[in-house]
């Protein structure tokens, strides 16, 4: 079967463990993917609605898996209990609603067995960066994988009490950055587009050019542009701040 090159990019992240947790599974490809490649013992496949469940159900019927993948309707990192997995997938949705999950089930995140985090948000990766920093959460890696024409951001975050993002700017993956990730010109050009065309819309109006986001825009396109370079002049210095600034998509 092919998975799509998302999917195998999500699950290259995702180290050997014995159980994990696959909120949003959908059709629970992911979890067999993994099984395949031996990469885990044990899924829990979650999914919020009926329809997807029942599509899970099926999936892991059609590849013989019913004593290893557990399907479960529920919300988020609900469908688990407080050390039964040692790491969760949350893939294809926004970072908004993966804090919401999160917020949610912090009894399951912050048990001594649960080890490890992987994103891949549909939009705002920077809040989940911010997350990362304030919830002793380091991202340990970050990657790119291109599927049709869009680019998607994926994110491998580990327990580290105190650990700080290395760069001011959060919108693009230090990670990223630092390993010069064969797609990241073409993601810099991206965000570059996005962020000029918000300030050539705010730019038209005076109060808008006032504004603190205004500012905070102007700012975030000289760090994109310092990163593009490659001097990271803007880029390695730190943020002090509490605020973030995300380019949606």
């Amino acid at each position: 079967m092919n998975f799509g090159a998302r999917l195998e990019a999500v699950a290259a992240l995702v180290p050997p463990c014995h159980t994990l947790v696959d909120v949003g599974t959908d059709h629970a490809y992911l979890p067999v993917l993994l099984l395949q490649q031996g990469k885990i013992e044990q899924a829990i496949a979650g999914d919020v609605v009926p329809g997807p469940c029942e599509a899970a159900r099926h999936t892991v019927r059609t590849f013989h898996l019913e004593d290893r993948i557990t399907v479960r309707q529920g919300s988020g990192l609900t469908v688990a209990a407080p050390g039964e997995a040692e790491a969760a997938v949350m893939a294809g949705m926004g970072a908004e609603t993966m804090l919401q999950i999160l917020g949610e089930s912090p009894e399951v995140w912050q048990h001594p067995r649960f080890r490890h985090l992987i994103l891949q948000p549909m939009s705002d990766a920077a809040r989940l960066r911010h997350w990362a920093e304030k919830n002793g959460w380091a991202v340990v890696r970050e990657e790119l994988a291109r599927e049709g024409k869009r680019l998607y951001e994926l994110l491998h975050l580990e327990p580290s009490p105190g650990w700080r993002y290395p760069s001011a700017c959060y919108e693009i993956g230090f990670d990223l950055v630092e390993r010069h990730h064969p797609l990241l010109q073409e993601f810099l050009a991206e965000r570059k587009k996005k962020v000029q065309l918000l300030l050539e819309q705010m730019g038209r109006s005076e109060r808008a050019r006032a504004s603190r986001q205004y500012g905070e825009y102007q700012t975030l396109w000289k760090q994109l542009e310092a990163i593009e370079r490659g001097n990271g002049s803007n880029g390695n210095q730190r943020n002090n701040g509490n605020g973030y600034l995300s380019v949606h998509e």
